[in-house]
């Protein structure tokens, strides 16, 4: 039986949009080989340092306006950044409520202190103010580790206080997927542009559920 949902951010509750912020980081910033660091999964380089709590926003900033033209400042990269990201869709705002009046509802996203700053007044502007509209908020940056390294699933269940058959996980990545169903967790992959999320989250909750209670079927 399904206690906890854990909801991956970036490419599942917010709609992701790499060509774009790679388009604005070159015309804009001067940053040329930005797409060897940008991926809607898996950061590269210094992108990835500070996912992973390795860089702090005033290292990125610093190392972010070495590869950019002379003159960019914080402004300009926030914004660049910025065009990666969409908005929270209404319905998944909404499935988001309607599942936390059942179930312990968690965010586990690998993530940044710079993209964060963008996320807090996005998430809030859609309805879905991401303190209080979760249980707990797990970000990489924070916990130093990244998905798919067990660790990182492993706290959060252990701080859940559930079993690992107790938890679901949604991302959209088929490796973070992998990474959960490895320490035990039930895990669905999302596609964006294919899938509804809404459907693929309650028709997993719902097969799952009557799997661990046939009686009620």
């Amino acid at each position: 039986m399904i206690k906890a949902v854990f909801f991956d951010m970036g490419g599942v509750l917010l709609p992701l949009d790499m060509n774009r912020c790679i388009k604005a980081y070159r015309e804009i910033a001067g940053f040329e080989d930005i797409d060897k660091y940008l991926d809607p999964c898996h950061q590269h380089g210094f992108f990835l340092d500070i996912e992973k709590g390795a860089l702090d926003y005033e290292g990125f900033m610093e190392e972010c306006r070495r590869h950019c033209r002379p003159g960019t400042g914080r402004d300009t990269i926030m914004y660049c950044q910025s065009q990666f990201f969409g908005t929270p869709q209404p319905d998944d705002v909404a499935l988001v409520k309607e599942l936390s009046q059942v179930y312990d509802v968690y965010m586990l996203s690998n993530n940044n202190p710079v993209s964060m700053r963008l996320h807090i007044p996005n998430f809030e502007g859609a309805g879905l103010p991401l303190e209080g509209s979760f249980k707990k908020l797990f970000f990489s940056h924070e916990m130093r580790m990244l998905k798919p390294d067990p660790e990182i699933y492993l706290t959060a269940i252990s701080e859940s206080g559930c079993r690992p058959e107790e938890c679901l996980f949604i991302d959209d990545s088929r490796k973070n997927v992998d990474g959960a169903i490895a320490v035990g967790m039930h895990a669905i992959h999302y596609r964006p542009g294919t899938d509804n999320l809404r459907t693929l989250v309650t028709g997993a909750l719902d097969e799952i559920n009557q799997k661990s209670n046939p009686s009620e079927t």
